[in-house]
């Protein structure tokens, strides 16, 4: 392994993703901009469908390049013994962690966005407001084109450095870090699963939440309905992301306090939250009931936001902070 010409690599690689993607993100800044703009302009109706799917395609197009992104880095980034000079394999980054999450989860709204207009366009103003408020996030906050997966990278250069600077001491332990995240974090199965059933939950709630608004702001029915359907299809996912994790948790964090985490107790807290939306609407014929039934929708709904940024703002396990 030659530690140097890897790294050389590797910054031929970022160029190229700077290359292709660059332009896709800003241009998909641009179009979000104006997506937020027009959401809630009646006239505009027809210009936002067709903004809509500007977006849409766009964040495809970027998925695209992102895939072959990870496929690239995968054959690059070996993790080679200092000892033995054995390779102990690849790391498998997922598409869905640090830079690319937020990119992810507009991917996801955007398709889901598709899928509803039809069948309630009236839900579109607040939807696309959603998607461009993400899409600006997943460009302006994540650059996932021009500055990926920072945390790893550094994490892989900085073992490459410590290889090449022939203290065999700092290759061994740069060494044992790297496989340790390449066994336990980026090639797990957990972390091909876990992630992208959060991530459709998270599109589903939504959806969910903007029919809510819809409710509360016109008290139709109709509208409770559709908000219940998606926050349902959202639930299923996140009931099993959140089983999947635990098992993954036990194993990989063996020795930490990962259960104080920040992060795990505000995802059990939008679990519960959701769970008792869902069986509140057992009595939503009582008067009044809709009400608390509304409210609770969307305090999970503020939960869900907060789990997010707990990742960013509070110390733990399950942390970037």
């Amino acid at each position: 392994m030659n530690p140097v010409s890897i790294d050389t690599e590797l910054t031929a690689l970022l160029q190229a993703l700077a290359r292709v993607g660059g332009p896709i993100q800003w241009a998909l800044l641009a179009s979000a901009v104006f997506l937020g703009l027009v959401s809630f302009v009646p006239s505009l109706e027809k210009i936002r469908e067709r903004t809509l799917w500007v977006v849409v395609g766009l964040l495809v197009s970027g998925e695209v390049a992102l895939v072959w992104f990870h496929w690239r880095l995968y054959e690059i980034t070996a993790v080679v013994s200092p000892v033995t000079g054995e390779t102990t394999g690849h790391v498998a980054v997922s598409l869905w962690v640090e830079s690319e999450k937020l990119f992810v989860w507009a991917l996801i709204l955007g398709l889901m966005a598709l899928f509803a207009k039809r069948h309630r366009p009236e839900l579109m103003p607040g939807v696309c407001f959603s998607l461009a408020l993400l899409t600006i996030g997943a460009v302006l906050w994540g650059q996932p084109f021009t500055d990926p997966l920072p945390q790893f990278l550094g994490q892989y250069r900085g073992y490459l450095a410590a290889t090449a600077s022939g203290d065999i001491n700092a290759a061994v332990g740069a060494y044992q870090g790297m496989e340790g995240s390449r066994a336990y974090y980026y090639n797990t199965w957990y972390m091909w699963i876990h992630p992208p059933l959060l991530f459709i939950s998270y599109g589903a709630f939504v959806m969910s939440f903007v029919a809510t608004l819809f409710m509360w702001r016109r008290r139709h029915s109709a509208y409770e309905e559709t908000a219940y359907r998606w926050a349902r299809l959202g639930y299923l996912p996140l009931t099993f992301g959140m089983l999947l994790g635990f098992p993954w948790a036990i194993l990989a964090w063996q020795g930490d306090s990962w259960w104080w985490s920040g992060k795990v107790n505000m995802s059990i807290m939008m679990w519960l939250l959701y769970t008792a939306y869902l069986h509140g609407r057992l009595y939503l014929r009582r008067k009044g009931m809709w009400r608390w039934v509304a409210l609770l929708a969307m305090l999970s709904f503020l939960v869900l936001v907060l789990t997010y940024l707990t990742t960013y703002i509070v110390p733990g396990a399950h942390s970037y902070a």
